[in-house]
This record gives C-alpha cells, sequence and structure tokens, in this order.
C-alpha cells in the first residue's frame, strides 16, 4: 500500500508541476496584453473603433437636428435615456483610446512620427466628441486604471477641449517633414503624412467656430490658419471614411445601407428634412434625389387612398395636405405635415412621432445613393428595396467626418460672428459648389447606361441626373435670397440651412451647429405640443454612472455644454 501511495502522489505532484508550467505558457485569445500587440493589428483596430465613435452617435444627434427621424418616443425624456450610449462610451474608454496609447508606445520609439501623429489626431477629435455629447469627461485621470485608479474624475469640458487642441498641436509638429507611413492600411489619407497634417489644422478651424461664444480669440486663432492656407479646402482633401461592397465574413458596406437595402424595413426618413430639400425653397435642391429614395412615387393620393391603414400621422387618419396642427402652424404656415412632399411623395415620418409601426415599408422613403451607397431615385421607376443588399452602389458609401464644403460654411459663420478674415457670401457660394460637386461623383457608383423606359424614347439612368445648369441655378437663387438678406442674422441663418444640408451623414456637426448658432429657424416641433425641454447634452452613460465612484448622473440633460451660452429657448 506503501507503495502505491507513493506512486500517486508522485503522479499528483507532476501532474500541479505540469499544470503551472502550462498556466505560465498559455495566452488568452481574448485579452492580449499590449506587450503582445502589434502596430499594424492596433492601427486596423483604432481606425475601427474611431469609425464606431462617429457611427455610434449619428441617430441621437442628427435626429436632434431634424436631418435623421426621431420616432422612438413622444417626449425626449421617454426617448433618450442613460443607457443609449453606453456602447458609445465603452468603444471609447475600454477601447480606442487605450488601443492609441498602446499603438503611440510601439510606434513613438520607432520615430513613426506620422503614424503616431494620426493616432493623436483621432484621440483629440474623440474627445472633443464626447465633450460635445456629455460635456464634462474623463481626461485628466482617464486611462489611468494601470495605475490603480478605477475611478477618473469628469474634467471641465473646457480643459478637455484644451487638452486636445494640445494634441493637435503635438502632432502637427510631429508631421513637419515626416515621411508617409506604411506600418498599417489607413483608410482615410493612405498614410499621407501632409494629408493628416491638413486635417489637424482644419479641426482647429473647427474647434474655434465651434468655442467662438466662450472665446475671445477665435478670430485670431482661425485667421492664423487660414492665412497659411493649409486646411481642408478641397473634395481630393476630405476627411471620409470609406465602406465597401462586400455582404459578409466581413459586411463592410455603410449601415446606411444595411438599415434600407437588406430584409427589414428600412428606419424612417425626416419629414422636414426632405421638405427642407423638395420643397421649402420653391425648386427641389438637385441633391434631393441622391439622398432619398422613394420606393413609390404615388404615395399621394393614391396608397393613402388604397390603403389608408398604412399611415399613422397622429391628428389625422391618413395625411391631409390641407391640415397642419396649430402648434406647427405657429412656427410656419409652410411646415410639412404627414408627408415631407405631397406633390412628390417623399414619406417619413414627423418629429418625435413615438406611434406604432403601420404596414407602410414598401412605401416608406429610404436612404439613397449618398453617402450611404444605395440607389440614385430617377423619378421613373421606383421600387421596394427590400432585395437582399443587391441594390444601388451596394453600399459602397462614405462617412463625412469632414468635408471641404464644410469648412467653407463654418469659415462664413467665421466672418459674419466673429469677424475673422474672409468674404462670407463667397464661401457660401464655393460651400455649395464642393458639396454637390462631391454628391454627384457618386453617380460612378452605379449604372447610368441601365434602360428606365424604351417608348416612345430610351430612357437611361444617366438621362435622369440633373443637368449641370440646374446646379447653378440652385447656387444662384441661394445667393440672389442672401443678397436680399436683411441682416446678419438673417444671412447666418441662410448659411446654416445649407451647411445643414451639406452634412448629411455627418450628425455631430448638425447637431453642435443648432445648437451653437440656433438655426436653422422654423424647424419642425415635436408632434406632441408638450414633448419636455430639448436635449442640450446627452444623459452620461449608465456604465459611467454605476461603474465610476467619482461619476454622477447630471441633474437633466438641459444642461448645456460649456461653449453653448445660448438661451435654453434656442432649441426645441
Amino acid at each position: 500500500m506503501n507503495l502505491f501511495k507513493k506512486i500517486a502522489l508522485a503522479v499528483i505532484v507532476l501532474s500541479m508541476a505540469a499544470c503551472a508550467d502550462l498556466d505560465e505558457l498559455l495566452v488568452n485569445p481574448n485579452g492580449v496584453s499590449p506587450d503582445q500587440a502589434d502596430a499594424s493589428s492596433l492601427y486596423n483596430n483604432i481606425q475601427l473603433e474611431f469609425r464606431n465613435v462617429f457611427t455610434g452617435n449619428y441617430f441621437f444627434t442628427a435626429g436632434l437636428a431634424r436631418m435623421d427621424s426621431e420616432t422612438g418616443g413622444f417626449t425626449y425624456q421617454a426617448h433618450h435615456g442613460p443607457t443609449e450610449f453606453d456602447a458609445l462610451w465603452e468603444n471609447a474608454y475600454s477601447d480606442l483610446l487605450p488601443d492609441i496609447e498602446a499603438f503611440l508606445n510601439i510606434v513613438e520609439p520607432l520615430n513613426l512620427d506620422a503614424a503616431a501623429a494620426s493616432a493623436k489626431i483621432m484621440k483629440a477629435y474623440t474627445y472633443m466628441t464626447l465633450v460635445d455629447l456629455f460635456g464634462d469627461v474623463p481626461f485628466s485621470e482617464a486611462l489611468t486604471g494601470d495605475d490603480g485608479n478605477t475611478n477618473p474624475v469628469d474634467d471641465p469640458g473646457a480643459d478637455v477641449y484644451a487638452g486636445a487642441i494640445a494634441l493637435l498641436d503635438e502632432a502637427i509638429a510631429q508631421l513637419d517633414g515626416a515621411a508617409d507611413f506604411d506600418v498599417a492600411f489607413d483608410n482615410f489619407y493612405g498614410g499621407s503624412a501632409s494629408d493628416w497634417a491638413t486635417f489637424a489644422k482644419t479641426l482647429k478651424i473647427r474647434a474655434a467656430v465651434n468655442t467662438r461664444l466662450v472665446s475671445g480669440s477665435a478670430a485670431a486663432d482661425i485667421n492664423a490658419i487660414t492665412s497659411g492656407g493649409d486646411f481642408i479646402a478641397a473634395n481630393g482633401q476630405n476627411f471620409e471614411w470609406q465602406y465597401g461592397t462586400n455582404r459578409a465574413n466581413p459586411n463592410n458596406r455603410h449601415f446606411f445601407y444595411n438599415d434600407s437595402y437588406e430584409v427589414n424595413d428600412g428606419a424612417y426618413q425626416s419629414n422636414w428634412y426632405m421638405w427642407l430639400l423638395a420643397e421649402s425653397k420653391g425648386t427641389p435642391d438637385p441633391r434631393t434625389r441622391y439622398y432619398f429614395y422613394r420606393q413609390s412615387l404615388t404615395v399621394f393620393p393614391d396608397q393613402t387612398s388604397d390603403d389608408p391603414n398604412a399611415f399613422d400621422c397622429i391628428f389625422t387618419a391618413v395625411p391631409d395636405p390641407d391640415f397642419l396642427p396649430a402648434h406647427y402652424e405657429a412656427v410656419s404656415e409652410d411646415m410639412p405635415y404627414c408627408l415631407g412632399s405631397y406633390d412628390q411623395s417623399y414619406f417619413g415620418r414627423d418629429h418625435m412621432n413615438g406611434s406604432g409601426i403601420p404596414p407602410d415599408g414598401n412605401y416608406r422613403t429610404v436612404f439613397g445613393l449618398y453617402p450611404g451607397g444605395g440607389k440614385f431615385d430617377n423619378g421613373i421607376a421606383a421600387g421596394n428595396v427590400l432585395n437582399a443588399g443587391t441594390d444601388g452602389a451596394l453600399g459602397e458609401g462614405i462617412l463625412p467626418i469632414w468635408q471641404a464644403s464644410f469648412t467653407h460654411f463654418i469659415l462664413a459663420e467665421a466672418v459674419l460672428t466673429v469677424g475673422a478674415d474672409g468674404d462670407a457670401r463667397q464661401l457660401l457660394s464655393d460651400g455649395i459648389d464642393l458639396s454637390m460637386d462631391r454628391v454627384r461623383a457618386f453617380e460612378g457608383l452605379v449604372d447610368g447606361a441601365e434602360v428606365l423606359a424604351t417608348v416612345p424614347t430610351i430612357v437611361t439612368v444617366e438621362d435622369t441626373y440633373p443637368v449641370d445648369s440646374v446646379f447653378t441655378q440652385y447656387r444662384d437663387a441661394v445667393l440672389a435670397e442672401y443678397d436680399d438678406a436683411a441682416s446678419d442674422d438673417d444671412r447666418l441663418a441662410i448659411i446654416a440651412r445649407e451647411y445643414l444640408i451639406a452634412l448629411y451623414g455627418n450628425g455631430i456637426d448638425a447637431y453642435n451647429l443648432y445648437r451653437r448658432t440656433c438655426f436653422p429657424a422654423n424647424i419642425q416641433p415635436a408632434i406632441d405640443p408638450n414633448p419636455g425641454p430639448f436635449i442640450r447634452s446627452a444623459l452620461y452613460p449608465a456604465v459611467h454612472v454605476q461603474r465610476n465612484l467619482n461619476a454622477s448622473q447630471k441633474e437633466s440633460f438641459t444642461e448645456p455644454v460649456f461653449w453653448d451660452t445660448n438661451d435654453a429657448s434656442c432649441n426645441y
């Protein structure tokens, strides 16, 4: 027996030792430590996570700016709660920002300056976005968990902005004379050091305009950059995320396309925003049929008569062009109700219509060719787009994070409001042209030779594109309106309106514009006359408040961010 006991004991000891040795060799594939990461994989993750910061706030910000529909409730409080941004917060603080630090620890000792600087620029943009959404956020103590601080304090938004601008300055200095980089695939600029530097300087202009209400140096800060001429001024310099056409493994198509062109009914479009383009100025904006695709050209009066159960207009059973809710009429007698256009059959939802979903999927207007890579609306052959991802440009869209037209619009704003150098009228004109040129470039993503009709003559998709003169006439009409404006406030309202139109696909800058300028004026109110106060900043995510001992939920989402000093009545 003693022999057997000794053998058994030896086996146990050897087994434990083997397990201990094995434990030392095991690497958790789901928890790779920084010293096991490689620069290429980190950078790929960084760009994907950065993309997610932009897309993660889109429907919130675009909805509040009336660029997209708000359909989650009849009041702002019912629609937006503290769990809404849990994923974005975790993406930023648990994934993106730590990955950037790990990447910098690898590439900076190797003097890969351009790659390092590009990561710092994305870091700066991310922190400014977090401030724009939430106000005060962790910055000085963020990412100090390895040092034992798992409860970082929320720094004042102004301090975070200042820190982000310091990061931009650091990146700009690092890019001066730096070589292009190829340490990893760069979806934005292909590793071009000069392009990243131009973007960083443009972000400083954006920050100066965004904070102009609380800054005494906005004009000087802007002029210091524009006088050097190195900022995003042409479409070839745009900072855009490029999507592909792959449906699976991985799905790399635009999220607009995934929303509307697969098997489920697409999200409602904003009736007010479609009306803004299609009808508000007396002649359709030529970008309208690029932005939106109508699945039916006869919603009114055909479908409203033949299929009345497909509509939920709240105040009327079906869309009624002769009816306007009293609180709509108090804002504007021209306010759209229930349809974005009765004559042109643009069908979405009014602001804050949180009612149930009727069987209206075949009639809804959906995301179009630009920027999501959907279908161009040729105005002749409409039809359902739930065809398993086989329509239009197959999702090969972009995220318009920053474009040359945006630069021109905010510079025009700066000229009128803080006296920055420049000609506001010319900047407005150039901004419109740049926006239209970028939208029209999407024509190359679809088959222009597709035949739509053969009788009485052959008509192709290309034949239905707006001609050059239509775009010129539109710009000239806006400039004539600008020339007739009686005050700088009236001129700013026109600039803000055209900027909002050009921003389609960019929610955060639309939301910032509305809070910063109070324009466009006379936007559609909520369908409920009593929707509660407007959201001037998002509630903190639940994951931040519940897991951080130094965090507390703000008293209300009516608290403005530091750069928004407008009266509360400015937004609704």
